[in-house]
């Protein structure tokens, strides 16, 4: 039996699209504070994505311009709506079965603004990304940081997300079930 649903954020609740959007205005902030988005990657071990970006977030941080990052995101959650359609029909159904929660790669704030933005923080017990694991969901690291801080029991646990390695591969070699989102219609099965 299930007991703990545990989402992805990014391209599972929340369409990427908005990412694509603000990428060039934070490359912008980073030329304009003296910097270069490829020699900040290159020095921070940073890569590519599968979207052919850098993770602006992670440059922002490395360079101490998290503040101006976060106008920039906040400023377009306010007019792009990135939810999907579903997301809260699937989260009103694993919350009366269940505890939810968030494990992202995104940093702790960035989860908290679409939560704030969405209205969703009643359905979320709790969050688990980069933060508090210090490196990403591709390393076992994470889930081991995961499943000891929230005594969980990975058997009973679904783990609900977009990624092939960080959402399915690694989780299941601690016992974790698994639910792999190709597209936003799949969360209805979930």
């Amino acid at each position: 039996m299930i007991t703990h649903y545990l989402f992805d954020l990014d391209d599972t609740l929340i369409s990427n699209k908005i990412y694509s959007a603000i990428y060039p205005e934070v490359c912008q902030l980073i030329e304009n504070k003296g910097f270069s988005v490829e020699d900040t990657a290159k020095k921070h071990s940073i890569r590519i994505n599968k979207y052919g970006r850098y993770d602006s977030g992670l440059l922002c941080e490395k360079l101490g311009l998290l503040d101006e990052y976060y106008k920039i995101l906040e400023k377009h959650i306010e007019v792009v709506h990135v939810l999907h359609d579903n997301v809260e029909g699937v989260l009103t159904k694993a919350k009366m079965t269940g505890i939810v929660a968030i494990i992202s790669n995104s940093m702790r704030r960035t989860i908290e603004a679409y939560l704030h933005k969405y209205k969703l923080n009643k359905y979320i017990d709790f969050i688990f990304c980069i933060d508090d694991a210090v490196c990403k969901k591709n390393h076992e690291e994470f889930w081991k940081k995961l499943i000891a801080k929230h005594n969980l029991k990975p058997e009973k646990c679904l783990v609900i997300g977009d990624n092939p390695i960080d959402d399915i591969k690694v989780p299941t070699r601690f016992g974790f079930k698994t639910f792999l989102v190709e597209n936003s219609g799949d969360l209805l099965s979930s």
